[in-house]
C-alpha cells in the first residue's frame, strides 16, 4: 500500500509540474524594458527578468500589501541558495525558475514579505502595482490606467484563498 501511495504521489507531482510549467513560462514578447526594470521581492530575494544587475545596484520598493518596509533595497549578489532566497526552496524552485527570472540576494533596512521593486532611476510614473493570491501563487501586476504593463509570478507551494479578481 505504501509503495502504491508513493507512486501515486510521484505521478501527481509530475502532472502538476507539467500543468504549472505551461502556466508560468515567459514568452519572448514579455521580455521588454519594463520586465528588465521591474521585479518582485519576497524577503531578501528579488526576481526580475534582468541578468545584468551588479552588486550595489539600487531599487525602489513599491508597496503592494499593508505592511511597512524600506523604500529601497540593494543587490548583494545572485541568489545561490534557499537560505538567501525562499522562492528557491526545493518545493518551489522548479516552478519559479520556469518564469525565466533571475534571482538576486538583496538587503534593506526592513525587508518586505512581498513587494514590487524597480531599478532606481527607472520611471514608474503612472504605474499602479497590485498583488493577489491565485492557485498556490502570488501574482503581481503593474497597470497604467486599464492597461497591464507588467506581471510577475511567484509560486509559493501552499494552498491560498484566491484573491485575484482582475
Amino acid at each position: 500500500m505504501s509503495n502504491l501511495y508513493s507512486r501515486l504521489l510521484s505521478l501527481t507531482f509530475i502532472c502538476l509540474t507539467v500543468v504549472l510549467a505551461g502556466c508560468v513560462t515567459v514568452s519572448p514578447e514579455r521580455r521588454n524594458e519594463v520586465a528588465e526594470n521591474i521585479g518582485w521581492v519576497s524577503g531578501s530575494c528579488l526576481a526580475i527578468h534582468n541578468e545584468t544587475l551588479q552588486i550595489g545596484d539600487e531599487f525602489v520598493l513599491h508597496q503592494v500589501a499593508d505592511q511597512p518596509h524600506s523604500k529601497k533595497l540593494t543587490v548583494i549578489s545572485r541568489a545561490q541558495s534557499a537560505e538567501q532566497c525562499v522562492p528557491l526552496q526545493a518545493d518551489r524552485r522548479f516552478v519559479n525558475q520556469l518564469t525565466d527570472a533571475t534571482f538576486y540576494y538583496v538587503n534593506a533596512e526592513q525587508l518586505p514579505d512581498l513587494a514590487v521593486a524597480s531599478v532606481k532611476g527607472y520611471s514608474t510614473r503612472g504605474i499602479t502595482f497590485r498583488a493577489c493570491y491565485s492557485n498556490q501563487a502570488v501574482r503581481f501586476f503593474g497597470f497604467k490606467g486599464d492597461e497591464k504593463v507588467w506581471e510577475g509570478y511567484y509560486y509559493i507551494a501552499a494552498q491560498v484563498q484566491n484573491t485575484c479578481n482582475r
